[in-house]
């Protein structure tokens, strides 16, 4: 784990400001409050899906505003005949679908506090949510062009994942029956918002790497395999989170964050996902 950090505050180094990547517009952005009335209105199953393509897929809901397809089209445009630019599309694509879904991941249940590091993901807890999301995009002429006929753009090439989200290690239930922050998750929030340069984006991609409180030493491959999918988990919550609380002040530093995480990180082009068609 200390050698994947390592790995990733080195292209940290190297990675320019790209001027390419855009930014939300204020104007058109209103902060979203783990635990506000938005919220809890989510999780009332007669809630009527943010989106029309959305109603097929129950347990689902996705909060779609239109300047997530405008910020989607421009970073995910195609140059060319080659598919979507992974470092330019993959971060945006990733940020804005998880604040889509911010409600339905930090959405308490018994089965999130449960261990679920052996298990694998079933294809409902996240296939068919990016299913909704791809088909809402289509929907409003977002067009991605995917690197070849067998692997899709969100689920495969940018590896976005829409399920659940269960982070025991740094956030504990709170009276409502809702997630609520401890210390790390503070620190997260002081440290990933809004800051320029590589010094902002390293900071925290640190403090997010921490909220799982994993440690390499002295720990069997297995222990490892398992600490790096309790990681991986910690941080896409710690994102979620900080998105939903408040997504104008945190979008820049968790989109440049997010392309460090993207980068560092192998695609396999030829997977197939499951019911893809």
């Amino acid at each position: 784990m200390l050698q994947t950090m390592l790995a990733l505050l080195t292209f940290l180094s190297a990675l320019p400001i790209f001027p390419g990547q855009p930014g939300p517009d204020p104007a058109l952005i209103q902060p979203f409050y783990p635990g506000s009335a938005a919220a809890a209105s989510s999780a009332n199953p007669s809630t009527i899906p943010a989106f029309p393509e959305q109603s097929d897929v129950a347990g689902c809901p996705l909060d779609l505003p239109d300047d997530l397809f405008t910020g989607i089209r421009r970073a995910c445009s195609s140059t060319g005949d080659g598919p979507v630019s992974r470092g330019r599309c993959c971060p945006t694509l990733a940020a804005w679908l998880y604040s889509a879904h911010s409600a339905a991941a930090l959405r308490h249940s018994a089965a999130s506090t449960s261990s679920q590091y052996d298990l694998p993901v079933l294809p409902d807890d996240s296939e068919s949510c990016v299913y909704a999301a791809e088909k809402a995009l289509n929907a409003r002429g977002v067009e991605m062009r995917a690197p070849n006929g067998t692997c899709d753009v969100v689920y495969c090439y940018c590896g976005v994942r829409l399920r659940p989200l269960s982070c025991p290690e740094a956030f504990r239930v709170g009276a409502d029956g809702r997630w609520a922050e401890d210390d790390k998750v503070r620190r997260i929030e002081r440290d990933c918002s809004a800051r320029s340069g590589v010094a902002g984006c390293s900071r925290c991609l640190r403090s997010l790497h921490q909220l799982s409180g994993t440690q390499r030493n002295n720990r069997s491959a297995n222990n490892d395999r398992k600490g790096e999918v309790r990681s991986r988990e910690c941080e896409a919550m710690g994102v979620t989170w900080l998105l939903a609380k408040n997504r104008t002040a945190y979008m820049p530093t968790l989109t440049s964050v997010l392309k460090a995480l993207v980068m560092a990180r192998p695609v396999n082009t030829g997977s197939v996902r499951s019911g893809s068609k």
